[in-house]
């Protein structure tokens, strides 16, 4: 039989470690069992889900409180329904990683829940990454088949997970803090599963219930080189930016709702670390904010590692590099590429390592995807 590669089985120990402590149904549970007084409310407990992990999320929340399952609502991407707890009422399947029809109709069946809380009531909103294209609720005078060109154009454009959560924010009657407004005043905690740099609740999923601290003139500046955005959205943001428009609640505002970041890309990569220095390796988290083109980044990923083969720096080998955060893929013209980041970091440093013994390199993403591909 072959020999099993160990850089490879000790590469996958360490991602399996940094799944786990990315799992977000156990750390939404943990965090709820030692906050008791945290979504107990006098009145209804609304309990909404948005994202890739949305279903694993709910199951954490409904095994430390108990709602009834019509105030319970889940929103995920396709194929992932079947994965929830039987306590979830309605389960939607929308649009990832481009919005459709179904995440606006899922924006606004949120958005009436939400409007509905009294007082006495309270909202438990559970938040993941790939939130921002799986509910929407548009602003008039954009066309939802404006909005979903202008998707296409924002997540193939190169730009920046601000600059485009910027633009996404000031479309939206959810996003940017305002669902947070529209539950007021019941109660809002917002249990958040970070999948963006720096962990910002305001950038996570586009800030659902968190102050916004951009601004339409920015959201404006961003879209500025994107030829492709329709007319109708440029005319939005042109509209809030003169003053036209009400601008996103800005820090300070939404003292009714808290936000809460239950599970990050730093404690993946600190448990992968761990996981490898019980292996014997010098492990080294080199950054959380890795960013820019991943064929560009791949590159100095790859010379790390051919760099220490050299000269033993930044440590002597056996080393693991451990690097985390969002890198950019900017699409091709028509027909475009498929896959993500991941792929693309894996496909870049190929060139540089190949025929490199000793070095191997594993490039993944905790939510399970990678882009719009298999």
């Amino acid at each position: 039989m072959p020999r099993e590669d160990p850089l490879k089985s000790d590469a996958e120990a360490a991602l399996r470690a940094a799944l786990a402590a990315a799992d977000p149904g156990p750390r939404v549970r943990e965090w709820l069992e030692g906050h008791a007084e945290v979504a107990r409310p006098r009145g209804r407990l609304a309990m909404i889900a948005v994202g890739k992990a949305a279903c694993a999320m709910a199951a954490g929340a409904l095994a430390a409180r108990s709602a009834e399952a019509g105030d319970v609502l889940v929103v995920t991407k396709d194929g992932h329904a079947g994965d929830c707890p039987s306590g979830a009422g309605r389960v939607l399947e929308a649009g990832h990683p481009t919005p459709d029809g179904r995440s606006l109709a899922a924006g606004e069946d949120i958005l009436r829940r939400v409007e509905a809380l009294g007082a006495d009531d309270e909202l438990l909103l559970l938040v993941s990454g790939g939130a921002s294209a799986l509910a929407e609720a548009l602003p008039g005078g954009i066309p939802p088949d404006d909005w979903f060109a202008a998707n296409r154009a924002l997540v193939g454009g190169g730009l920046p997970i601000g600059a485009i959560n910027a633009v996404r924010k000031h479309c939206s009657r959810l996003k940017g803090g305002r669902l947070g407004e529209a539950a007021a005043p019941a109660a809002v905690t917002a249990l958040l599963l970070s999948d963006v740099i720096g962990d910002d609740p305001a950038v996570i999923g586009s800030g659902l219930a968190a102050p916004d601290p951009s601004t339409f003139a920015e959201a404006l500046g961003a879209a500025e080189g994107l030829a492709d955005l329709p007319d109708s959205v440029r005319a939005h943001l042109g509209r809030g930016a003169s003053g036209e428009a009400g601008e996103t609640p800005k820090p300070g505002a939404l003292g009714h709702a808290r936000n809460v970041v239950v599970g990050s890309n730093r404690g993946a990569l600190e448990a992968a670390a761990d996981e490898l220095e019980g292996r014997g390796y010098r492990a080294w988290l080199m950054t959380t904010r890795l960013q820019g083109e991943a064929r560009h980044a791949a590159r100095a990923l790859a010379a790390v590692a051919l760099e220490c083969r050299v000269s033993g720096h930044p440590g002597p080998a056996p080393a693991a590099f451990l690097w985390g955060g969002e890198t950019t893929v900017t699409l091709g013209p028509e027909p475009a590429g498929q896959g993500g980041r991941s792929q693309e970091l894996a496909l870049a440093m190929a060139p540089d390592l190949a025929g490199e013994a000793g070095i191997g390199a594993l490039c993944a993403g905790t939510d399970g995807t990678d882009g719009p591909g298999e």
